[in-house]
């Protein structure tokens, strides 16, 4: 497994700071960063912090910040955008199913749905989205964002923490 790991190992803390920021950033605040592998990204942040290559509470405020970040991109493009962004030719591939389901749920439940929706993969990146095109007041969509991406970023971070153990 070190073998694997080694050039992230050897890298500089920051680099791999900034890297994992822009991959959790991009996540929800770029339509095709559905495909991004933020799990897998957030599970090496904690076990790179296991094995003493970040520390765990950067690590965190990095991922948590980043995730907030991408979430306050997604929802003012979506908020400027409207149904403009939704007859997009990149976001008809994601699916009419997809983004009517989102839209019902934000509708319906407001900013649990905005924390619900951050923990579940491609839903993600349409939440913010969906939340700013149907004018959710921004303040509720914040503070939802950052209760979701600690509660997110904290739980991912700490399995690949602990996980770090077993291997």
């Amino acid at each position: 497994m070190d073998s694997l790991l080694r050039p992230l190992l050897d890298a500089p803390p920051a680099v791999v700071y900034l890297v994992c920021a822009l991959v959790i950033t991009a996540e929800t605040a770029l339509l095709p960063g559905i495909v991004l592998p933020t799990l897998s990204t957030l599970l090496l942040m904690g076990f790179l912090a296991e094995r003493g290559t970040l520390h765990l509470g950067l690590a965190l405020a990095v991922a948590v910040a980043s995730a907030v970040l991408g979430d306050q991109l997604a929802y003012f493009e979506g908020r400027h955008w409207g149904p403009r962004l939704r007859r997009s030719r990149l976001a008809r591939r994601i699916g009419e199913d997809r983004w009517d389901r989102a839209e019902a749920a934000v509708a319906r439940y407001g900013v649990p749905a905005v924390i619900a929706g951050r923990c579940l993969a491609g839903v993600r990146t349409l939440v913010p989205r969906v939340a700013g095109s149907a004018a959710m007041p921004y303040g509720r969509f914040a503070a939802g964002s950052v209760v979701a991406a600690v509660v997110w970023a904290g739980a991912e971070l700490l399995v690949g923490h602990t996980t770090a153990w077993v291997v």
